[in-house]
């Protein structure tokens, strides 16, 4: 069930009439029920695996926390949980690459298998991952039921693509209990509806059709198309991302749980450092956390610290999907790090922005977009068919007018984006303070329905649910 589905308004409006319903002590449980069934409605037989996995990390993560053979145990949870998804993400890439050496070396024909994905798997491991080795690190203790640990993995908002949870984060809020109020109420109506606006009206319908042809064969056309092609990419996916997460914290909100940001307008840093704060947040600290910092950090000398930030970033990419060119997507991005930090660059995404910045901004975006080609691409040859494009080689001359206005209109929905978060509280406090602030609202709500319904054939899969 999609977010953006009339099935998922029907299931959510259940569930939340439900929720509202019950007695406090009762609605974890039901939201664990309506989290599994939410997950079924894929691909039943996957619940299975989700199970067997929240089981057997519930026990070693118990083991973990009683102190006794605790190594032992974080060891045999990493393997289970990276193994499942080594095996169901990347067994086809690494028999693919190996399979043309063992064909001419020794004559073996090596089928690539054909593996579907289960939904949600790159998020839930390292959500799980990260529980564990908090637990073994003495951060946090473990939720001593079952029930509650496999709704911290399972809960449906936010279980297929994010935001990655922390147990700090969450843990806390399931063992009080759901905690709807007015206040939350609003918010959650809000990122829902901006979430939609989002997907369905920026991603889907406005932006995905230009993208697709572009891609679809690149290297056709002039040197404008292929990089306002790359500049409309670069906001169908952050509007698609983005929008998901959104109505996943707004649903969040609705339910009384309160969800981390995961984007900061990151269109809007000024350089690749700042990016990673501002894009995918709870990925990019879970990498830190977890991987950057173990590795050494910026504490093993300048040149360790450069090969720490690209191994990071190379497993970064290699997170995203099983296939070279998230691979290369992720170098990329590692050696756009490494150049920052070798040219000492500033480190002061807090300061507010101002003209001066807008060069920063520009090539920032600029790289970024660059980057995403690999990321779009489906193959190594596409990509750099589409990179021969943006440097002229490609047929075709002319100029996108619309798509080319429409990339400016999203340019000033992102600056209204990042005033709208910053001005947030003082103007809800404005509107629920005057007489025809619930007029404005609901007129607002009605006229993202009214676009949402207008354009409701374009809505089509989130692109992060294939990782």
């Amino acid at each position: 069930m999609l977010f953006n589905s009339f099935q998922f308004a029907v299931f959510f409006a259940v569930v939340l009439l439900l929720h509202r319903s019950l007695p406090a002590s009762r609605r974890n449980g039901l939201l664990l029920g309506a989290s599994l069934f939410f997950y079924a409605m894929w691909v039943p037989a996957y619940l299975v695996l989700l199970l067997g996995e929240i089981g057997i990390n519930y026990a070693l993560l118990r083991t973990i926390a009683r102190g006794r053979h605790k190594r032992l145990a974080l060891t045999a949870s990493v393997v289970v949980t990276l193994g499942l998804l080594g095996g169901f993400k990347y067994a086809a890439l690494a028999v693919g690459t190996l399979a043309p050496i063992l064909q001419t070396g020794f004559g073996l024909d090596v089928p690539i298998p054909e593996i579907f994905l289960p939904l949600g798997i790159s998020f839930y491991s390292f959500q799980m991952l990260g529980l564990a080795i908090d637990t073994y690190r003495g951060d946090l203790e473990p939720p001593e039921s079952l029930s509650r640990y496999a709704l911290f993995v399972s809960f449906f908002p936010q279980l297929i693509a994010g935001p990655i949870l922390r147990g700090r984060e969450f843990l806390p809020q399931l063992a009080r209990g759901a905690r709807p109020t007015p206040e939350r109420t609003q918010r959650g109506l809000w990122l829902i509806a901006f979430g939609l606006m989002k997907k369905v009206v920026l991603a889907d319908f406005l932006l995905a059709p230009f993208v697709n042809d572009m891609f679809r064969v690149p290297g056709l056309g002039s040197a404008a198309f292929h990089w306002v092609g790359a500049f409309c990419f670069a906001f169908q996916i952050y509007y698609d991302f983005s929008g998901y997460t959104d109505m996943a914290r707004g649903i969040a909100l609705l339910l009384g749980f309160e969800l981390p940001a995961n984007f900061l307008e990151p269109y809007l840093s000024r350089d690749p450092s700042e990016f990673w704060r501002r894009w995918h947040i709870t990925l990019s600290t879970w990498l830190r956390d977890y991987l950057y910092i173990p590795l050494g950090g910026n504490r093993v000398g300048p040149s360790r610290t450069l090969v720490n930030l690209l191994i990071t970033m190379l497993l970064g990419g290699l997170w995203h999907g099983a296939a070279w060119n998230f691979v290369i997507w992720g170098a990329l991005h590692g050696a756009l790090l490494i150049v920052h930090r070798l040219l000492g660059g500033r480190r002061d995404p807090d300061r507010s922005l101002t003209m001066g910045d807008v060069p920063r901004i520009a090539a920032t975006f600029g790289v970024v977009s660059i980057a995403w080609v690999f990321f779009r691409a489906p193959t190594f040859a596409d990509a750099s068919a589409y990179l021969s494009g943006m440097l002229g080689a490609g047929d075709g001359t002319g100029w996108p007018l619309f798509q080319t206005g429409l990339v400016g209109i999203c340019v000033g929905l992102h600056v209204l984006e990042r005033v709208g978060r910053l001005r947030a509280p003082e103007l809800r406090t404005a509107l629920n303070r005057q007489w025809f602030g619930p007029l404005v609202q609901g007129a607002a709500y009605g006229v993202v329905v009214g676009l949402v319904i207008a354009v409701a054939g374009a809505g089509g899969e989130f692109i992060y649910f294939q990782f």
